[in-house]
This record gives C-alpha cells, sequence and structure tokens, in this order.
C-alpha cells in the first residue's frame, strides 16, 4: 500500500448500533464498515459493500481521511470501535494509521474472513479478532477462502475468536476439519446459521443450536437480523 493510501478509507458507512453477532453481542459501538472485499460469498448480506456489478462504487463508496473517520469515531462517544466490511484488512496499514488516532481506553474488534495476516502494531491494538474463514457454502474456492498462516497468525493474538456461517448439519465434517486444520481451542469457536430474514434465521437457529451443543462449541446470535431483518446501517 503507498503511504497516501495509508492515510485514506475506503468507507462503505459509518453507524451506531449494537454489535449483533460474536462474543460482544449486544454491547454498543459505532461501526465502520469499508469497501472491498477478497471474496465473493454467494449468500453475503453486504454485498453493496463490494459487489460492483450490481452496485455502483461511486454511490456506495466514500473516501475519507484517516482523521476524518477518527473525528467521526470520537464525535460518536461509543465506547467500542468495529472495523468491518468487505474484508477491512485489505485496508490493514489505514487501519492502523486510524488506531493511533483514537484513545488507547477505545475497545476495538476487526471483522475478517482470516485470509490477511495481521501485521505488528495492528496485531496488538486490536482487542478482539472475530473470524470468520468462508466455507464451501459461500461459493469461493479453497485456495482463496482458507488461508492456514493467516489464521495461525490471528489465533497467536490471543484475542480472536472463530466465526462461522453454517447453511446444514451436512457442512459439520468440513468444520470438523477446519478445527483440526488450525487447532482452533473449541472455547473460543462460535457457529451462526447462514440467514438474511427473520424467516431464515428462526428456521435455521433451532438446527445450529443443537450442532453447538453436539460439537462442543458456542453460538453466536444474529441480533441485527433478529430485530432489524438485516436493515442496512443497523
Amino acid at each position: 500500500m503507498t503511504t497516501a493510501a495509508a492515510h485514506e478509507l475506503r468507507v462503505s458507512e459509518i453507524f451506531e448500533s449494537v454489535q449483533g453477532e460474536g462474543a460482544s453481542a449486544g454491547l454498543p459501538a459505532i461501526f465502520v464498515r469499508l469497501a472491498g472485499c477478497n471474496l465473493r460469498c454467494s449468500w453475503c448480506d453486504t454485498p453493496y459493500s463490494w459487489d460492483w456489478q450490481r452496485y455502483r462504487y461511486e454511490d456506495e463508496v466514500r473516501r475519507m481521511s484517516v482523521g476524518e473517520v477518527a473525528d467521526a469515531v470520537r464525535a460518536s462517544g461509543a465506547p467500542r470501535l468495529i472495523v468491518t466490511g468487505g474484508e477491512p484488512m485489505l485496508q490493514a496499514a489505514a487501519v492502523a494509521a486510524l488506531l493511533e488516532r483514537l484513545p488507547a481506553e477505545l475497545a476495538v474488534e476487526v471483522e475478517t474472513n482470516g485470509t490477511v495476516r495481521p501485521e505488528p502494531p495492528l496485531a496488538t491494538r486490536v482487542d478482539q479478532w472475530n473470524v470468520s474463514p468462508k466455507l464451501a457454502s459461500g461459493g469461493d474456492p479453497a485456495r482463496r477462502r482458507l488461508k492456514p498462516d493467516a489464521l495461525a497468525s490471528l489465533l497467536a493474538t490471543g484475542r480472536a475468536w472463530l466465526k462461522l456461517v453454517l447453511e446444514s448439519e451436512r457442512e459439520v465434517p468440513e468444520l470438523e476439519a477446519l478445527l483440526t486444520l488450525t487447532a482452533w481451542p473449541r472455547e473460543r469457536v462460535l457457529i451462526m446459521p447462514q440467514a438474511r430474514t427473520r424467516e431464515e434465521l428462526a428456521e435455521r437457529a433451532p438446527v445450529i443450536e443443537r450442532l453447538a451443543r453436539e460439537l462442543g462449541v458456542g453460538v453466536s446470535p444474529r441480533l441485527h437480523i433478529e430485530r432489524w431483518g438485516g436493515e442496512r446501517g443497523r
């Protein structure tokens, strides 16, 4: 990344809400959603942040300086920042520059698909890594969606959770293979149903809850779908 690019972020949206998924679900936060992704998940619930075949880049992306984004985060007064996407680690240098401008006591989470290795000091500044490697159901080939070295680096931070989307119990063997590959501790693994509507969530959640008990892992809610039906900016 060039020096100039390290001081600019390609932003999809900035909004305040509560964390909808993962270990900190329900906590109030400001979200900075960055544009661009290196995967093409067929069931992605934020395609407007990367799919320029369906959405106009000019309408969806704002180029903002790191200072402008830092000002927005500070002005919100939110106790927690969630950097999400798309895939925010594609702009890792600018994210690191952003965090340098924010108070050390601000809790920071990064949502990532686990394909990009975090470099210091970003690896140590982020309080919680929400790592969501994609299974085959997303449609990307394994060589693109699974990067063992990057996953190992995230696990080594000691502050990472694995958060996996499942469509059905047919994916359990694939899930087990991933846990074996990464040696990820099950007490830091969460699964959640693939769902983009309240109806899909209600139908699939009981199956995922049963599988979690059988697998010895946790369940992640999807509060933004449960409460707001996946409404954008919520």
